[in-house]
């Protein structure tokens, strides 16, 4: 990590106090792009910051205060990350809400939390706040980032608007900007973060300056990021995953980008060509079914070639791993293989990529050996909202398939008598925002917060993560069966989108399973299977027969009690408007039971 800072050079040890310093150093080096009327426009370090200084003044011109609170609801762009930097420089406290939440979320988030500004991304979620005003008289003040009105209602105002009142402010009073960020300190609360809501309402884990510094840190060093590398945003930064990717960028000095939207991730991924990618299971799964989709789809030729190197990136595989020299007719092999297959395959990710970073779910393990054969290794890590995003992780020379590595430095863990994965340690939050008995529930009197998982630990270290405490299933015949493990066998296959494993106190496991959209589109096409709308091929005998064959050959891999003895395609995927999924893409089991209640119990007649 040549040419970082050291962190105690940071005064004071916060994320402005960081930011502050590496604009300084970096000055006119690039930040971060975005794309303006068709093309990618750089912004420096140091345009980066007269830009932090104007928001920022425009703030405390709006008579935000410190520890006020500040919401954001915006999809993943610049001006998001723009907004919360200023809001951790003034000193108030950033709330991240996600704009595809429903309005009942939304409500209980700014209600919650008592936000005093919002900013808002465009006019069709202006209206929901609006709305969301009328009833709680909250937000007093919302900034919009885009609109096309000319007539904002009172207490409205665009980003632009904002930013010339704070610039005359600080024409006003020059010294106040950096009064400000160096009044901020670590144990200052930077941000309530709301639990994406699982399991019922959205809890918010309070954060500190320190825990994001301290994070983004052991970030940089456990995954050897360097000022050279670069990386795209796409997640919602709402989520820790995503935001704390953008403070460790700070401390690295990485340039990074916003993407355009996730229907174009690909082609930012070509265009672009990050070195270091995070990233969620199910967008490596979504890219692994399109290329599958694709080979499918090719000649018979094509599949014999992939099938091969397939077979040759498997029994290097092993070798690889552990850094040990090829035989000469393997090393041969790979390399054809590599020439034909493989190189293709990292090219959708833009040919750079050193190492994909995985996190908010377990990934399968087929999906781990795929993208590894091909050169791209996903280091899996582990974290949540509570523990301020990664708390273990795998590093570049330290990982172990189907684990989620090692704890980073500052952290401790035990297992519980249960098997519960308890953590201690600098980077977890300091407790729910108003919610006095769900901190003492969740941490303990020795400072041990119980995150909810079960795992294993084993004698190096490396933790294994088997299932959710709560979402443990036990059969009618009392066993204990993980359904993560079951769905994410299921998934593997390019024509499934989502899985759901049912069976508690029922004589036996079913699954819900959604059909992924495009790959059932091209499935049907290249069939000629007959026109109609999508919900139709849910129902066509073809799917269908894959799908059973698929969950007989995941059942041939399962303990009799683990196996799937029915299942039932539905006729949509599962959607975040329906409560369904979170914005991450986790499935809401007791959500997703109550809307399909009756179709479950037509599996167990």
């Amino acid at each position: 990590m040549a040419g970082l800072s050291p962190p105690e050079l940071y005064a004071p040890p916060t994320v402005p106090g960081m930011f502050m310093h590496q604009a300084g150093r970096f000055g006119n080096r690039v930040l971060k792009l975005t794309k303006q009327d068709g093309r990618w426009v750089p912004t420096t370090w140091r345009e980066a910051r007269e830009n932090l200084r104007r928001i920022s003044m425009g703030l405390l011109a709006f008579g935000i205060e410190k520890g006020d609170r500040v919401g954001i609801v915006s999809q993943t762009r610049a001006e998001w990350s723009d907004a919360d930097l200023a809001i951790l420089t003034v000193g108030a406290v950033t709330v991240g809400i996600y704009p595809t939440a429903s309005a009942w979320e939304q409500r209980h988030v700014i209600g919650h939390s008592g936000c005093r500004l919002l900013f808002v991304e465009n006019d069709m979620l202006l209206d929901r706040i609006l709305a969301i005003r009328e009833t709680l008289g909250l937000p007093e003040q919302v900034v919009v980032f885009d609109t096309a009105r000319t007539d904002l209602p009172a207490a409205v105002a665009t980003l632009a608007d904002l930013k010339r009142q704070g610039h005359a402010l600080e024409l006003s009073a020059p010294a106040r900007f950096d009064a400000l960020w160096r009044a901020v300190g670590p144990a200052d609360l930077a941000t309530i973060a709301y639990t994406s809501g699982t399991t019922g309402p959205p809890k918010g884990a309070m954060i500190t300056h320190a825990n994001l510094f301290f994070t983004a840190i052991n970030a940089v060093k456990t995954q050897d990021l360097r000022p050279e590398d670069f990386g795209i945003a796409y997640l919602p930064l709402t989520h820790m995953l995503q935001r704390m990717t953008v403070y460790a960028a700070f401390h690295a000095g990485i340039r990074g980008v916003y993407a355009e939207s996730i229907d174009r991730l690909i082609d930012n991924f070509r265009e672009l060509k990050p070195t270091v990618q995070v990233g969620v299971p199910r967008i490596f799964e979504k890219i692994h079914a399109r290329i599958r989709e694709r080979i499918e789809a090719g000649p018979a030729l094509g599949r014999r070639i992939f099938a091969w190197a397939m077979e040759v990136g498997r029994r290097a595989a092993p070798l690889r791993m552990t850094g040990t020299r090829l035989p000469l007719a393997l090393a041969i092999s790979r390399a054809i293989a590599d020439f034909l297959v493989f190189a293709k395959i990292r090219a959708i990710f833009g040919g750079r990529v050193r190492r994909l970073v995985s996190g908010g779910a377990p990934m399968p393990r087929e999906l781990l050996d795929f993208f590894f054969t091909a050169g791209l290794p996903i280091l899996e890590g582990y974290g949540l909202t509570e523990t301020v995003a990664p708390v273990s992780v795998n590093r570049p020379d330290r990982y172990r398939f189907g684990t989620v590595g090692t704890l980073i430095d500052g952290i401790e863990a035990k297992l519980a008598d249960d098997n519960e994965l308890l953590l201690r340690g600098q980077g977890l939050f300091t407790g729910y925002y108003r919610d006095p008995e769900a901190t003492a529930r969740a941490i303990d009197p020795d400072g041990w917060f119980h995150t909810g998982d079960i795992a294993a630990l084993d004698a190096e270290g490396f933790i294994t993560i088997t299932d959710r405490k709560k979402e443990i299933i036990v059969t009618a015949g009392g066993k204990n069966i993980s359904p993560q493990n079951l769905e994410n066998l299921l998934r593997v296959h390019p024509l499934i989108s989502h899985a759901m494993v049912t069976g508690d106190r029922r004589p036996y496991l079913t699954a819900l399973l959604t059909l992924d959209g495009s790959a059932a589109a091209a499935f049907a096409a290249r069939e000629k299977l007959p026109a109609g709308p999508p919900g139709s091929l849910a129902s066509h005998p073809r799917i269908h027969a894959l799908v059973e064959e698929h969950v007989a050959a995941v059942n041939a891999r399962l303990a009799p009690y683990e196996r799937i003895k029915g299942f039932a395609i539905l006729p949509r995927d599962f959607a975040e408007e329906a409560g369904e999924i979170t914005p991450t893409l986790k499935i809401r089991r007791r959500e997703i039971a109550r809307i399909h209640r009756t179709l479950i119990d037509s599996l167990y007649q």
